[in-house]
């Protein structure tokens, strides 16, 4: 059976680090990046947040981290989820989807699904009644 792949700070280690705030930049900026590297470069810049605090959080050492920058090593697929949480955006990963031609989409969780088409059922329900009674006021004016 495998086993999920558990960050740094859900493995017990301290984290010195903090997770930086949602952020994002336009799409079109995200693919207009030449290379990975510079993808990856652009997702830590728009965290805010220091290399040290991003290195730290994800469990790569620093000159591994800063290789990665350099696009002389790549973020190990099974990191990113971890990258993308203490960057706060989904820069680098959007680039490489790019890359063979597609983009991402936010998956929805079976309550969310359902909570929408609650929300759209409720919707439709709020329009019958106001025409329904939109229609008596009507009629009984008359």
């Amino acid at each position: 059976m495998a086993s999920k792949q558990l960050s740094p700070v859900e493995q017990g280690e301290l984290a010195l680090s903090r997770r930086a705030p949602a952020n994002d930049m336009p799409i079109e900026l995200v693919r207009r990046q030449k290379t990975g590297a510079a993808a990856f470069a652009l997702a830590c810049q728009s965290s805010g947040l220091e290399d040290k605090e991003i290195y730290l959080a994800i469990g790569v050492d620093a000159g591994y981290f800063s290789r990665i920058k350099a696009g002389t090593a790549t973020l190990q697929a099974d990191l990113v989820p971890f990258f993308c949480d203490v960057v706060g955006n989904r820069i680098y990963p959007e680039w490489q989807a790019f890359q063979v031609g597609c983009t991402l989409v936010q998956i929805q969780s079976e309550a969310e699904r359902r909570a929408d088409a609650a929300e759209r059922r409720a919707a439709e329900a709020e329009l019958k009644v106001r025409v329904l009674m939109e229609t008596f006021h009507a009629r009984a004016a008359a």
